[in-house]
């Protein structure tokens, strides 16, 4: 009841992540975490998180390096898009090499997916 309480005078949603929960691992334990976490997740408390609440956790080797490649080729569209906004493109951008970046992924998307079965 102290919780329900709490979040109501908080005005905070129950899934609200307000918690914080905090606990001693070796170097060695902190190393093998965080390498653990960061070859399958973004964060290592979201990793954690899912392994403590028993949701299955699925790596893919070669996700990696598919979301660093995403992440570029959306940084460059960014800078397009912030471009033809500002009026410095032309009237027409080529986006062929944008178009065969997407092709790659999607490619290999499909590639890992098929090998994770």
């Amino acid at each position: 009841m102290e919780t329900q309480n709490k979040n109501e005078q908080n005005s905070q949603p129950a899934n609200t992540k307000s918690e914080i929960l905090r606990f001693r691992v070796t170097p060695a334990e902190r190393m093998k975490i965080e390498r653990k976490a960061l070859g399958s997740y973004r964060t290592v408390s979201r990793y954690l998180r899912d392994c403590a609440l028993g949701k299955e956790i699925v790596v893919i080797p070669g996700a990696d390096a598919l979301a660093d490649e995403l992440r570029r080729m959306g940084n460059n569209l960014n800078q397009i898009a912030r471009a033809v906004n500002l009026g410095y493109a032309g009237q027409t951008v080529d986006l062929t090499e944008t178009q065969e970046g997407v092709k790659r992924i999607w490619q290999s998307l499909n590639s890992l997916r098929r090998d994770a079965r």
